[in-house]
C-alpha cells in the first residue's frame, strides 16, 4: 500500500467514524421542520398551524413575532391580543413584528394574527404576571 492509499483511508475512516456525531453539530437553520422550538425574543413559543408564534413582553409592550415551520421570519399584516378575555387590543405592525400595549396584570392572551395572504392564526398562551 502507498502512502497515498493509507492517508486516504485513514481520512476516510476519520471521516465516516465521525458521522454518528454529526447529527449533535448546531445549524444556524434547521433542515427540518418543526425542529426549531427555542424562544429567540425571550418570550413564549407557540404552535398555530403550520407556524411558530412567539409572544414577548418587554417595557410595557406586547410583541408578536411570526416565523414560519423553518424559523424564518413571516410578516403579519394585522392582529390583536385578548388579555384576559377582556375587550380586543390592536396590535400594529413594526419592522418584522406585531406590537401593542401590554396589561402587565394579565394571566392569559388569546393572540389572532392574520398574515398577508389572509390566513388567520388563532393562539392562546398563560402569563406570569410582572
Amino acid at each position: 500500500m502507498t502512502l497515498a492509499r493509507a492517508g486516504a483511508a485513514l481520512a476516510a475512516g476519520l471521516l465516516l467514524g465521525a458521522l454518528p456525531f454529526w447529527r449533535y453539530a448546531p445549524l444556524a437553520a434547521s433542515s427540518v421542520p418543526h425542529a426549531d422550538h427555542e424562544p429567540r425574543h425571550g418570550g413564549q413559543l407557540g404552535m398555530a398551524g403550520d407556524h411558530h408564534v412567539e409572544v414577548a413582553r418587554t417595557a410595557g409592550r406586547f410583541e408578536v413575532y411570526v416565523s414560519d415551520a423553518w424559523r424564518r421570519p413571516v410578516r403579519a399584516s394585522e392582529g390583536w391580543a385578548v388579555f384576559d378575555g377582556a375587550a380586543r387590543v390592536p396590535l400594529v405592525r413594526e419592522r418584522e413584528r406585531l406590537v401593542g400595549p401590554d396589561r402587565p396584570a394579565a394571566r392569559a392572551v388569546e393572540v389572532v394574527v392574520t398574515l398577508s395572504d389572509g390566513t388567520r392564526l388563532p393562539i392562546e398562551f398563560a402569563l406570569a404576571a410582572d
